[in-house]
């Protein structure tokens, strides 16, 4: 059933990336990046923000900003340490 809710159109790799930029960029004053990742259910957009603990929760108003679908895409909010975006990912 997962797979027909994320089913349809989706906006080209560029402008989801773009606007999940700029929407992260107005709800987060810490470090972040969005980029796309593959896992066993196919290609996904990741939102990729540092926290100093992220074995703990999000605050439930802003994990609400980020809905499980982002311009079609499957959406997932990833917590990293603090570091992590320069080593890792960029």
């Amino acid at each position: 059933m997962a797979n027909l809710f994320f089913s349809g159109e989706k906006a080209t790799k560029d402008e989801a990336k773009k606007s999940l930029m700029e929407h992260i960029e107005k709800n987060w004053t810490g470090t972040f990046y969005a980029d796309f990742h593959t896992d066993g259910g196919g290609v996904l957009i990741r939102a990729i923000i540092e926290v100093e603990n992220p074995g703990e929760e999000l605050d439930p108003e802003f994990r609400g900003k980020f809905p499980a679908k982002w311009l079609g895409w499957r959406l997932v909010l990833l917590k990293v340490t603090p570091g992590y975006i320069d080593a890792f990912i960029k």
